[in-house]
């Protein structure tokens, strides 16, 4: 149930997961994966029926191999029934033909599956096709008839019904799950489509979340769940993920990597847009990135936004690289550093300065360790001690010397943020969102879809997964 619990909403688990007899309606325009909602719900249980009246159910197989590891090999009888009257015989054990000509029919057969089980789960996908000639009226016999009979029972009914109209079922049954797609324009006129899954109704549940964000990237229906900023309940030393090449450093993340092409190219500026939703979530691509970085044995120099100490990360990092030396490959800016701390800079009155600072730092690294310095600033700290005519020119000349030296250069603006400069010069240009609460990030440069952002502590340090919103 694990699995279960990961791929779809807790509102799910708290509603299917029962003895007790409920009737569920899932509906959506075509393409929304309302089959693929349905399977994963009922594939597990070896009491469950799905019964296919629009598509031949080894097409479904065909398309749908994760089922072979999700459907009980011990089944007593067929998963798959094939009401959608094509004439064909399946050789497949898990198929077995179901031949109506009338609604009773239908009903009939449908209730003579599994007898002898208890807590019968029925899928019937799709509901339109059953009833496509009837009126009103006797649709809504038929359903008040099925659901009745289900609660008699103490079995359960899962209607796939197409289209998004309102009908009968939307409150004749206990549950009511929506699927949908819909585009969303960026700011920098990019369409992206997305897909979510809301709950209109959950009978007795507490719904936390009324639309999640989905996906069906790997052919498998999941959603993301509400981004939660949090560390690890023990926090153990990082993976230290090497670079994939001589022309790139490591996110810290293997699957950010893959989507950078790489890594971060040296000589690069990479542009980071945080929506003000956020919060500490840029944390969670951060802290993965500076800390690869120090246990690969480069230098950083970082530069801390606004309202962010070093003392409130340092604890972390002396763990997340297991030992308390890092120190002496890092270098910290901040508004105001209290006492003589070599590792600690407070920022100079003005940008020039810092400038020189830099590159001072940068010379003395370099007699050290000839490697690519990973350059981190929070801009939105240089905007508000310079402002920004300054800090265009700033980022103008970090830039120009980066490329020249092979350095990567890291920039994270805040959304609410007068400044907007330095978008041209970006090699790579990223944007941090939440999408129905879930974390994503979005490629400007590259353009790409949405990527959801999920956090992975099991393995006691910051860690993430990326997964296409497709």
């Amino acid at each position: 149930m694990g699995t279960f619990k990961i791929l779809l909403p807790e509102e799910f688990s708290s509603f299917t997961i029962t003895d007790k007899s409920y009737s569920l309606l899932i509906k959506g325009l075509p393409g929304t994966g309302k089959s693929s909602l349905a399977l994963e719900l009922v594939a597990r249980s070896p009491n469950s029926f799905f019964i296919s009246t629009r598509i031949d159910p080894e097409a479904i197989i065909e398309d749908s191999l994760w089922l072979n590891d999700l459907i009980p090999k011990d089944r007593k009888y067929p998963f798959f029934i094939d009401a959608t009257r094509s004439g064909k015989v399946s050789e497949n054990k898990m198929v077995q033909k179901m031949n109506f000509e009338t609604i009773p029919e239908f009903v009939q057969q449908l209730f003579n599956l599994g007898t002898d089980l208890s807590n019968r789960i029925f899928v019937i996908d799709s509901w339109n096709a059953v009833v496509g000639n009837l009126s009103e009226t006797q649709i809504h016999h038929w359903e008040s008839a099925i659901v009745q009979r289900v609660q008699g029972k103490n079995d359960k009914i899962i209607f796939v019904e197409e289209g998004i109209k309102d009908s009968t079922l939307d409150w004749m049954v206990d549950g009511h799950a929506v699927l949908s797609k819909r585009s969303i324009t960026s700011s920098y006129g990019i369409s992206r489509r997305i897909r979510e899954l809301s709950f209109p109704k959950m009978r007795g549940i507490e719904i936390s979340n009324e639309t999640y964000l989905t996906t069906l990237s790997t052919g498998r229906m999941k959603t993301f769940p509400p981004f939660k900023y949090r560390f690890p309940a023990i926090l153990l030393k990082s993976k230290t993920i090497p670079d994939s090449d001589e022309q790139h450093i490591s996110s810290g993340s293997a699957d950010f990597d893959t989507l950078l092409g790489g890594g971060f190219q040296k000589g690069s500026y990479n542009f980071f847009e945080v929506s003000t939703i956020v919060g500490d979530g840029l944390d969670i691509i951060l802290f993965p990135l500076i800390t690869n970085h120090l246990n690969n044995k480069r230098a950083i120099i970082s530069i801390l936004r606004e309202g962010i100490t070093f003392d409130t990360k340092k604890p972390y990092y002396d763990v997340f690289t297991g030992n308390k030396n890092w120190v002496n490959q890092a270098r910290y800016f901040e508004r105001f550093v209290p006492g003589e701390e070599s590792h600690r800079i407070t920022l100079p009155k003005t940008i020039e300065e810092l400038l020189k600072l830099i590159e001072n730092i940068k010379e003395n690294f370099r007699k050290e360790n000839n490697q690519t310095i990973l350059i981190n600033i929070g801009l939105d700290v240089l905007e508000n001690m310079y402002g920004i005519p300054a800090l265009n020119e700033f980022i103008a000349i970090l830039v120009s010397k980066a490329r020249l030296e092979g350095d990567v250069v890291v920039g994270w603006l805040k959304e609410n943020q007068e400044y907007r400069g330095g978008t041209t010069a970006a090699t790579s240009h990223w944007k941090i969102d939440l999408i129905n609460r879930a974390l994503v990030l979005e490629g400007i440069i590259p353009a790409t879809e949405y990527y959801a952002i999920e956090s992975v502590l099991v393995r006691g340090y910051i860690d993430y997964t990326i997964t296409p919103v497709l």
